[in-house]
């Protein structure tokens, strides 16, 4: 169980240490399947499907997060990450199934599975909260963040590696890159199961809680908050190399461009963490949707030049961390420690679902104004989730005594 909340676990070592190598593998699992579905999806029925990868995975994510965020409460964490794990095994066995004999049915099927993986690697930045005294929350919440950085930038790479797999093994050559997946998800589970202490979960207390559960305006404006910082990166990002490529950009500088975007959304995780710890949650809040608003604005006024794209999504990555760092560590300090599952669940629920909103409309949006329509929308909906954060702080104090 989790020891006093002023106190670190007695296991907070081998518990962070276990997460982050997990992370690692489950970074580079999402990092070379997630761009690999768009090329499957794109091979089986065309580009205009091309998008559906992220698509489904976001929704499946969504649609995960609340049963596993349960399974925590009823179990604990090493239960809800192991199930939720192989549920993204699942996911890969049937893409290579699909990938193999042309089944595009069962490729979609596989992407909504494959959101389970996302749905994990969501919650285990809140399984570093539970070993963590107040003091370090926010640095340990961020190291496990920053670890997926590895992975998911190894995972693009593995492009090629993975088509050679294929080959020798007489696959189709995109099942190759699902095939590593499923191995990397093993080996996490693998990983958990000896790092994990069982019984690990937020509650301190076996007996069950009576108390209706209800969200705090601050537990509130910590997942309006993460939910917006989730929309605007998907909207923007997934435009981006849309854009670039419409006015001239190679696929070097596209990819050039994706690669700092990514060590942008993870690299300084551990700097965020230390301000959220030093100077309070909201400070780093605030600081994500400056950088955010700045991302779009610069989209705003400068649209085509491949300098201000490149910033944008420099921007975009690092107001994304910022955020998602602060909120999440708010949310923890602002939720009563009996629902802290169940929040956390509506968190990664609510965090998903805006993602893929924010993805869906993309398209009508360029297609109606261009980059500059869809980065104003971003920009006014991170102007009012942030007079909407101000307001909330009148409203009531947190728990935690560094706001």
């Amino acid at each position: 169980m989790h020891a006093p909340s002023s106190q670190p676990h007695p296991q907070r070592t081998r518990v962070l240490s276990g997460l982050i190598f997990a992370q690692i593998m489950v970074g580079a699992s999402n990092g070379v399947t997630l761009s690999m579905g768009s090329l499957l999806a794109a091979h089986l029925a065309g580009a205009s499907w091309g998008g559906s990868a992220a698509t489904l995975t976001t929704i499946g994510a969504a649609i995960f997060s609340i049963p596993l965020a349960r399974m925590v409460s009823k179990f604990d964490r090493r239960t809800s990450l192991s199930t939720g794990m192989l549920l993204g095994c699942m996911g890969a066995f049937l893409a290579i199934i699909g990938a193999q004999f042309g089944l595009f049915p069962i490729v979609l099927l596989a992407f909504l599975f494959l959101g389970s993986m996302s749905a994990v690697n969501l919650q285990a930045r809140f399984a570093a909260t539970d070993v963590a005294s107040e003091e370090t929350r926010g640095r340990d919440l961020s190291i496990v963040v920053w670890s997926t950085t590895i992975g998911a930038i190894a995972g693009p790479n593995l492009f090629e590696p993975s088509a050679r797999f294929s080959e020798f093994l007489g696959l189709e050559q995109h099942a190759g890159a699902y095939l590593l997946c499923l191995f990397g998800q093993l080996i996490a589970i693998a990983v958990w199961r000896f790092t994990l202490p069982k019984g690990l979960k937020p509650e301190t207390s076996t007996h069950k809680s009576t108390e209706k559960k209800r969200l705090t305006p601050k537990a509130l404006q910590a997942i309006t908050s993460v939910a917006t910082a989730h929309f605007s990166m998907v909207g923007l990002m997934s435009m981006a190399a849309i854009h670039m490529q419409g006015h001239g950009a190679g696929l070097t500088i596209i990819g050039f461009t994706i690669s700092l975007h990514v060590a942008g959304m993870y690299a300084l995780s551990p700097v965020f963490g230390l301000l959220t710890d030093k100077l309070g949650r909201n400070v780093t809040i605030y600081s994500g949707f400056a950088m955010l608003a700045a991302s779009a604005a610069f989209l705003v006024i400068w649209p085509e030049p491949q300098w201000a794209i490149i910033t944008s999504m420099i921007l975009l990555g690092l107001g994304w961390n910022s955020a998602l760092v602060g909120s999440s560590t708010l949310l923890v300090d602002a939720t009563p420690i009996q629902h802290r599952t169940y929040a956390q669940g509506r968190s990664d629920l609510t965090m998903n679902l805006a993602g893929a909103s924010g993805g869906l409309i993309a398209g009508p949006l360029i297609a109606m104004g261009g980059m500059p329509l869809l980065a104003g929308v971003v920009l006014a909906v991170v102007a009012l989730q942030t007079v909407l954060s101000f307001r909330t702080r009148s409203i009531e104090k947190t728990p935690a005594s560094c706001f």
